[in-house]
């Protein structure tokens, strides 16, 4: 599952975990041998209870290493009604393997796993993988255009991976150092450097 834009996913909103919205939903029971590369995901639109995610991965999938999820942007920028996550896994963490290289970004909690994981740390600690991935905003050009802008932290800081080598557009993936996370590589593009204070000159009499 590669390159896709999904955004504007929401449902009525439910107490039963799988009939509420998800960007991606993995519902298999023994499921294994996926791999979840360089989406971009944004559920922007509120629901107005229950819970929602990015993307979601459920108790039915057990096999260890099931799941290879890698360069994706999970973000939940809904603002009210549901309690949101970027990430919710009701899967145990040994079906992630490698588990890196991702964003989370959420106007609730990073992630659940065995409960809320609230910060970037928290969920490192309880999926014990995630060590280059990111909780920042990713800067998409709207809540519905999930192509990157030019100062996005996405640049530059994902992994190359052989299977994937153009993004949702057609351009070309570095096979190197140098690719986007999401599902849009922006070529051309480097991050926005911190400004830095230019000294004024003390003027002379």
């Amino acid at each position: 599952v590669a390159n896709n834009f999904i955004s504007d996913v929401a449902a009525v909103g439910s107490a039963t975990l799988l009939n509420n919205g998800y960007g991606i939903n993995i519902n298999a029971a023994g499921a294994g041998g996926y791999r979840i590369y360089y989406n971009s995901i944004n559920l922007n639109t509120n629901q107005t209870s229950g819970t929602t995610a990015a993307m979601i991965v459920n108790a039915g999938v057990t096999a260890p290493g099931a799941l290879d999820i890698r360069n994706n942007i999970f973000a939940n920028t809904q603002t009210a009604g549901a309690t949101r996550y970027a990430f919710y896994s009701a899967a145990a963490a040994t079906v992630y393997s490698p588990f890196n290289y991702n964003n989370y970004f959420s106007t609730g909690s990073v992630g659940f796993l065995g409960g809320a994981q609230a910060t970037l740390g928290d969920w490192q600690t309880a999926t014990g993988q995630n060590a280059q991935s990111l909780a920042v905003d990713p800067l998409f050009v709207s809540p519905t255009d999930l192509h990157l802008t030019a100062g996005s932290p996405m640049l530059n800081v994902g992994t190359p991976l052989t299977e994937v080598t153009t993004d949702i557009d057609g351009d070309s993936r570095p096979q190197g150092a140098g690719v986007d996370i999401g599902a849009d590589e922006l070529l051309g593009a480097t991050p926005t450097p911190t400004p830095t204070a230019t000294p004024t000159a003390t003027p002379t009499a």
